[in-house]
């Protein structure tokens, strides 16, 4: 899709440059002439009608990616990425989260209940992979990441598996608007500008509508929101950190 809305911005581009040129060798020519008054005319009309149509196609294909990027990320909901795990060779991943879970979260769950769980990335000697945990019953997944401020101090820290748009919206945004005022929810990126006040931003388009009244308070800084399924390499405090417990809305 993004290759799509790539060639379809080009297109607009090339097309505007050389509808320029005719523009300046209309004009050039006798601007009495009948002939060339029709040509403009139907240059003018033509320009505006291809135009239009260039701005209706960027407009379904962005909607295409917003649809897409939902679908994609609704697919991921199950799904939270534990980062800090120590990693060793020949490990058993879902074995290492059921009893981190059950030491720090006081969660004790079966290994049947992890649909599946490995790590992102290939292995470097100097960083330490994510694990990505599929869970097969939501309500799990929803209590872990409730009850994930409890791994505070322990150099452990779960993401939300965010799709690589959202991830982008929200690493602009914890750029705009500082990490502390930056947090996902259930894979939406939410953006506190104001006492109390908080937005949910999905595209640049978003950030730039967002008006700072006053300076918004500033939370503890705890745990991590956001992460990317691209981003392999990511560390703990990687996108952003922040408590926040969701409303668990799926």
């Amino acid at each position: 899709m993004e290759s799509i809305k790539t060639s379809i911005a080009e297109l607009g581009a090339s097309f505007n440059a050389r509808m320029a040129e005719f523009q300046g060798q209309i004009e050039k020519a006798n601007p009495e002439s009948p002939t060339v008054s029709s040509v403009a005319a139907q240059f003018s009309a033509f320009r505006a009608f291809i135009l239009k149509a260039i701005e209706t196609l960027q407009q379904q294909v962005e909607f295409l990616i917003q649809q897409v990027d939902s679908m994609e990320m609704r697919s991921r909901r199950k799904i939270l990425l534990f980062h800090g795990v120590a990693e060793a060779d020949n490990e058993d991943s879902s074995a290492r989260i059921l009893d981190l879970l059950k030491v720090h979260l006081k969660i004790d769950l079966i290994a049947d209940k992890i649909a599946r769980s490995h790590r992102m990335g290939r292995p470097r000697s100097n960083k330490t992979r994510c694990i990505l945990v599929e869970f097969r019953d939501l309500s799990d997944r929803n209590a872990i990441w409730a009850a994930k401020t409890a791994l505070k101090g322990t150099g452990v820290v779960i993401s939300e598996f965010l799709t690589k748009p959202r991830h982008d919206v929200f690493m602009m945004a914890r750029e705009r608007f500082g990490v502390r005022n930056c947090y996902t929810r259930e894979g939406s990126v939410f953006v506190l500008v104001g006492d109390g006040d908080r937005r949910c931003v999905t595209s640049r388009a978003d950030l730039d509508k967002i008006q700072v009244t006053q300076p918004p308070k500033a939370g503890p800084a705890a745990g991590v929101d956001g992460a990317v399924g691209l981003a392999v390499d990511q560390q703990p405090g990687e996108p952003g950190k922040r408590s926040r417990k969701p409303a668990n809305r799926y």
